[in-house]
């Protein structure tokens, strides 16, 4: 007996056949959907590193991630998707296009709160507005990333905006502002592999060339270099080489720094950054008008200009034009000089008031009104001078007339404009001889003092020794003289004390920096409740001596003043002098003081009044319970080198 089946039994067991190895397939589907998203997060992590050393790999990378991302349905990696194409934006298109991508992203991506890449959106928007010069925006878009980084424990992220705000107070022109978010990111993320070491090192030099310390900007310069090369990174190792190229030429090494530069811009082109790019022109045109050479200055800013314009750039577009100014005028061309010192005027405005365009075009038209109508007028008068019959004896007269009108002007210009030049050079020398009489002043109570402590020293505190030593001899045979012996030897100690406050003998013997040093040690010996701290960075040790004599003399007033007055329990004292300036400063947690009720004390008044003499400055920042800082800085030293102190 044959089995056979109707054809709905045999559908019926073909359907179940077919369930049976779906199931089958099932675990087999499912483990290979968990192995692509896998791989999607390795190439999600792969592509910060790519962007800085080879963009054309990492658009490559971007591209598999989002494919495989919509074939998966996998939310994270299309956010992250999301963010690397407006990320692409940010770098070749204008700035508003790039801002009009985040903010699509954040309002249509549904449920992008939840997803940890929502900040990358936030400090990618703050960079734009640092790109727009529009800091308040920036600083507000890096707080926002920095509240959810704060919120969802998210430590990667939340360097990455400490990193973005001290970037923008450092094109802010903040430099002091921007290292403290710097040097937190250093703090926590000790370790020589953390990704973002180069970059954070490089900005850390970036401020301290701002700042003036070139230097140490170079040793920062040259660990963010370091640490690029580790990484690969060409972005970090075009800032690192760009930096160290500004502290090279800010001390005159003109040649290294352009070498320096073009290696920079190499580098930069790899990875296709206009905007460093346009940085690295411009620091380019900038060396090569301080070494004279505006032709090859105007090349390298006109670059620049290019790629600032294409790319909508208005902060890079604004030094374009200031430098193109700046290399024309020195060429001699003051036609385009004007042109881009114009054109810089109507980019700052533009950035400063929205409404510049809108006036600038009512202006236009005011302009071409004017314009039709003098138009106009020219050709009436043209008509009415054509009827008219002037003799040539007329014309010559005329002619005549202003040309002796002209020599009589011209005359009496050369005659002022020489007598004004008579007077500035006067007035020059009047300064001049006011100084030196005032460094001679000084060299002459210098001397006086240093004559008055010999005598001290060598007269009456030899007697009062010889005295004292007769008065031991005495109360050795049995005489008792031993109170007055103590105040012999007391009366001696107060000699020497007065000899050595009337003149810095110490300063003569071992140096500014060691009489600073040896100061603080006998403060702090002192045990008077307050700790003193130094803090002392020389380059150049051959300071001249009357220099050395008026700081030394500033900080000592400076101390005395932090004593009576301060009630302070910790002092910071720093001293810089390199070949440029020479940095006092003395920081206390004191009490402080309202500068508002009236000016300095006498003390202060007289220090001020001296530092003067010598091109110095004396600032003070003090407010009430908050504590005070003076800082003296000297930056022209011209002056005081030509003098020498000398003995008595």
């Amino acid at each position: 007996m044959r089995l056979t089946l109707t054809d709905w039994q045999r559908y019926v067991f073909l359907l179940l056949l077919n369930l049976f190895l779906l199931q089958l397939s099932l675990p087999v589907f499912g483990k290979s959907q968990k192995l692509d998203t896998i791989y999607v997060r390795t190439l999600i992590d792969e592509v910060p590193a790519l962007m800085r050393s080879d963009e054309a790999e990492a658009r490559k990378k971007m591209a598999i991630i989002a494919r495989l991302s919509n074939q998966l349905k996998y939310k994270h990696g299309q956010v992250e998707s999301a963010f690397f194409r407006s990320w692409l934006k940010y770098r070749h298109s204008p700035v508003d296009t790039c801002i009009a991508s985040i903010d699509s992203a954040l309002r249509h991506i549904a449920d992008i709160s939840k997803d940890p890449a929502e900040i990358k959106f936030y400090i990618l928007k703050g960079q734009c507005y640092v790109k727009k010069t529009r800091f308040d925006l920036a600083v507000s878009n890096f707080n926002a990333a920095l509240k959810i980084a704060e919120i969802k424990k998210d430590v990667v992220n939340k360097n990455g905006v400490l990193l973005s705000i001290g970037w923008a107070y450092m094109e802010d022109g903040k430099p002091k502002e921007a290292i403290t978010f710097f040097n937190e990111i250093v703090t926590l993320n000790p370790q020589l592999d953390y990704p973002n070491r180069a970059t954070v090192m490089c900005n850390i030099a970036s401020c301290y060339n701002m700042l003036g310390n070139y230097q140490l900007a170079e040793e920062k310069a040259v660990l963010g270099i370091d640490a690029a090369k580790r990484t690969s990174s060409m972005t970090d190792l075009a800032n690192g080489l760009n930096i160290l190229a500004r502290s090279y030429y800010q001390r005159g090494k003109f040649s290294e720094a352009i070498n320096y530069l073009k290696e920079a811009s190499q580098a930069r082109e790899k990875v296709e950054d206009p905007a460093m790019l346009a940085s690295d022109y411009l620091e380019l045109a900038d060396v090569y008008l301080k070494i004279k050479q505006p032709q090859q200055a105007v090349l390298y800013a006109k670059r620049a200009e290019s790629i600032a314009s294409k790319n909508k750039i208005e902060l890079k577009l604004q030094g374009a034009y200031e430098t193109l100014a700046s290399s024309y005028q020195s060429a001699g061309d003051y036609k385009n000089a004007a042109l881009y010192f114009n054109r810089l005027i109507s980019l700052k405005d533009s950035i400063s008031s929205g409404n510049y365009s809108k006036a600038l075009a009512e202006l236009q038209v005011k302009y071409d009104s004017e314009k039709k109508a003098s138009e106009n007028l020219k050709l009436k008068k043209e008509n009415l001078e054509s009827k008219l019959d002037i003799s040539n004896k007329q014309k010559w007269l005329v002619v005549l007339v202003s040309g002796l009108l002209l020599v009589i002007a011209s005359g009496i210009y050369i005659y002022y404009l020489i007598q004004n030049r008579y007077r500035a050079k006067r007035a020059e020398e009047q300064v001049l001889e006011q100084k030196q009489k005032a460094v001679a002043i000084l060299e002459t109570e210098e001397n006086e003092r240093r004559r008055i402590a010999g005598d001290l020293h060598d007269g009456v505190c030899q007697t009062l020794a010889a005295i004292s030593l007769q008065l031991k001899k005495a109360i050795k045979n049995g005489a008792d003289f031993e109170k007055v012996d103590f105040l012999i030897d007391r009366a001696g100690e107060e000699v020497r004390a007065i000899s050595h406050q009337m003149t810095p003998e110490l300063l003569r013997q071992v140096g500014l920096v060691k009489a600073i040093k040896y100061s603080v040690d006998q403060l702090n010996d002192a045990e008077s409740g307050v700790h003193f701290s130094l803090y002392y960075h020389v380059e150049f040790e051959n300071i001249n001596d009357v220099m050395g004599v008026v700081v030394y003399r500033s900080f000592q007033e400076l101390i005395n003043n932090v004593l009576k007055h301060a009630k302070a329990r910790n002092v910071s004292i720093q001293l810089i002098i390199n070949e440029e300036e020479v940095l006092l400063m003395v920081e206390d947690d004191g009490q402080g003081f309202d500068k508002n009720n009236g000016k300095y004390g006498l003390g202060l008044n007289n220090l001020e009044s001296r530092i003067k003499i010598f091109d110095g400055h004396l600032t003070l920042d003090t407010t009430l319970n908050r504590g005070t800082t003076a800082i003296l800085k000297f930056t022209s030293l011209r002056f005081i080198t030509e003098s020498k102190y000398t003995d008595a």
